[in-house]
């Protein structure tokens, strides 16, 4: 499965809003979706969002689908990513 991290801009006076969303998402939100964790992003972007995805066409719905319909989220930029893989065996 390949790793994405999706950078969002959003409207200041809706990051409470936002984040309780974020929160309200199942780890599975769609098929062959999983969802790890969500931080807050300092400088051009507000928040991020790591996930992974078993193809391209399913990390696309996602963020298609299930983040740009959340009141607040004005942009999504999605970076497919590869963790260091002793790094990230203890992310399990």
């Amino acid at each position: 499965m390949a790793k994405y991290l999706v950078l969002l801009k959003i409207d200041p006076s809706k990051t409470r809003d936002v984040l309780n969303a974020f929160k309200r998402l199942p780890r599975n939100p769609n098929p062959g979706v999983n969802l790890y964790w969500t931080m807050n992003v300092f400088g051009t972007w507000d928040i991020g969002l790591w996930f992974d995805a078993k193809n391209h066409d399913q990390a696309m719905n996602f963020v298609h689908n299930k983040l740009y319909p959340i009141p607040g989220v004005h942009e999504a930029y999605t970076i497919p990513t590869a963790p260091i893989k002793e790094y990230a065996e203890g992310w399990k």
